[in-house]
């Protein structure tokens, strides 16, 4: 449905804000870690830790939100479009199918013609050609 190329957008999230989100689920991910093995670290700087999250998370969080309301909207033009989409698809099938019709009609007009009316010096094709009276 959607070609090969990035958009502007894709790049800018792709560059920006996806590198925010992975960084906040990181340092969430450490911190979680860092308080199951070694309760008493995370506990003496739970200031900081609380802190480090917020702040990047204050960037990632409304990033995150946006990028899937974002990506909700494409889905839902994505889904909206499949109806035109077939439609055209078939139509196109159809007119393809008719064109191929017609040619393989044309052709089996011709071959018959060709049958019932050979032009003068027409070889078949196990060798013998067929010549009109009187040529040699």
């Amino acid at each position: 449905m959607r070609s090969g190329d990035k958009s502007f957008n894709d790049k800018l999230v792709s560059k920006t804000v996806l590198p925010a989100i992975y960084l906040w689920l990181l340092a969430s991910g450490a911190v979680v870690y860092t308080g199951i093995m070694k309760p008493d670290v995370v506990l003496q700087n739970l200031d900081g830790f609380i802190a480090l999250i917020a702040i990047i998370g204050g960037i990632a969080a409304p990033a995150f939100n946006t990028l899937l309301r974002t990506w909700e909207a494409e889905q839902a033009n994505e889904v909206s479009d499949m109806e035109s989409q077939f439609t055209a698809n078939r139509l196109e099938d159809t007119l393809e199918h008719e064109h191929r019709m017609f040619l393989e009609k044309q052709d089996n007009a011709h071959r018959v013609d060709m049958e019932r009316n050979p032009p003068k010096d027409y070889c078949e094709e196990g060798g013998t050609c067929l010549l009109e009276e009187g040529e040699d």
